[in-house]
């Protein structure tokens, strides 16, 4: 009895035009918002750390600094929309490379915790203090903003899989989606979420074979 392997092939091998395109926008975004980083940091470390002059924070370089955040978020808009597209046609979501992607966001992070620092140090007197509650809200939420921009790709994909599958979301699926909220465990979730599209993978892949095998009885 042969068995017809044409929607197996077809399960295993799923396109990644749009998710592969948007995963690349989201590294493309990455490279920008350290440019964006070092353009602050170089300054700030030199100044505050070795008491040297590595370049001044002037109108040129703040000004560069914000055309740097608006490309970062542009790019990450076109991200949100391949996702979306890509998502939409069920197109492999190449989940590991969230994960790396997540991992090359870790010394971005650690960077800004220590450029907040700085900023701080710099703002201990009677005429700056008011800035410091606004620059740590500023703060938060583009770091935030930065860290789920690497996790929504896969996140729209295991939403619109769930609905469309009609299946009952396991834990571990779950999780991921919830871990992806939060800072840190955030690559907890990436990987979980790979497990998850691994496993619905391999159920499309049983499902495909049994479908197989009914057309050649």
């Amino acid at each position: 009895m042969e068995v017809h392997t044409g929607k197996i092939i077809s399960a295993q091998k799923k396109p990644t035009h749009f998710m592969l395109a948007a995963k690349i926008v989201i590294l493309v975004a990455t490279v920008v918002l350290y440019v964006m980083q070092m353009l602050i940091a170089v300054p700030l470390f030199g100044a505050f750390v070795l008491e040297e002059n590595w370049g001044e924070l002037d109108n040129t370089r703040l000004s560069a600094v914000g055309i740097l955040l608006v490309v970062a978020l542009v790019l990450d808009l076109v991200s949100f929309i391949l996702a979306i597209i890509g998502s939409a046609k069920q197109e492999d979501p190449k989940t590991k490379m969230t994960i790396i992607i997540k991992a090359l966001f870790i010394p971005f992070f650690l960077i800004n915790i220590t450029l907040y620092i700085l900023a701080f140090m710099g703002m201990f007197n009677p005429f700056l203090m008011w800035a410091i509650p606004l620059v740590m809200v500023i703060g938060v939420c583009l770091t935030y903003a930065y860290m789920f921009m690497s996790s929504w790709p896969d996140i729209i994909y295991m939403l619109i899989y769930t609905i469309k599958s009609k299946r009952r979301p396991k834990l571990g699926m779950v999780l991921g989606l919830v871990f992806e909220f939060f800072f840190v465990i955030d690559i907890v979730g990436a990987i979980l979420i790979n497990k998850a599209y691994k496993e619905s993978l391999a159920v499309l892949i049983n499902k495909a074979y049994k479908e197989s095998l009914e057309e050649t009885v």
